[in-house]
């Protein structure tokens, strides 16, 4: 029984039996942005903040920072990578743009809404493809997101002992579906929310969820405790 334990857990142990080298991980989706709100796919285009995103947007940056990262890495897009850039600038730590962090390409969906797709005949498939297809008309497939996606991944895995990420919806559901090994089917089963704040922890390539979906302002480490 206990070798059986051993090589279970061994992607975690030490050569003695103690926690190897550990990455943590913070994952956030950008604040609420107009496309939100009213239910377009956005993901190559931008889309402004809203009211409630421009708020959003500072307990985000504010919250990322108290996390005290040694780095920061965001998506290209402004929804993102502005939260990021002031997150770094709060905590004092490097910001990097990491194209791989980009939001899934939607494709024909691009700048519709989902009932707008359907009527255009669009076709959406959410839940499950084969690796092959694409699950936006046009767009890019799974296999190709997630290959992006994943190289970003490994990037972040080496870049220090604490990263903190700023990308989307669909960004954040890759990641934790490469880190946490489930199949990519299991990726849209994450109810990620605008401006929430995931944490993990990796090592040698495996990860263990450690907090979901917390709010801005109501993280633990910000009153102290880890």
């Amino acid at each position: 029984m206990s070798g059986t334990r051993d090589k279970v857990w061994a992607p975690l142990l030490g050569a003695e039996g103690q926690t190897g080298s550990i990455t943590e991980i913070l994952l956030a989706r950008h604040p609420q942005v107009e496309a939100n709100l009213s239910g377009v796919f956005v993901g190559s285009g931008e889309s402004p903040y809203t009211e409630l995103g421009a708020r959003q947007a500072v307990s985000l940056a504010a919250s990322i920072a108290a996390w005290t990262p040694s780095s920061v890495h965001a998506s290209p897009r402004t929804r993102a990578r502005a939260v990021g850039e002031d997150a770094a600038r709060i905590a004092g730590v490097d910001f990097r743009v990491d194209d791989g962090l980009a939001e899934i390409d939607f494709g024909a969906a691009e700048g519709l809404t989902y009932d707008e797709a359907k009527l255009r005949g669009v076709e959406i498939d959410l839940l499950g493809g084969p690796p092959e297809s694409a699950p936006f008309k046009d767009g890019e497939t799974w296999h190709a997101f997630a290959y992006r996606v994943g190289d970003a991944a490994a990037r972040i895995e080496t870049a220090g002992p604490r990263i903190a990420v700023v990308a989307h919806g669909g960004v954040v559901r890759a990641l934790l579906t490469h880190w946490l090994r489930l199949d990519h089917r299991a990726a849209w089963r994450f109810a990620v929310g605008n401006a929430s704040i995931s944490t993990l922890t990796i090592a040698d390539g495996h990860g263990t969820l450690k907090t979901f979906g917390i709010e801005p302002g109501r993280c633990a480490w910000e009153d102290g405790t880890r």
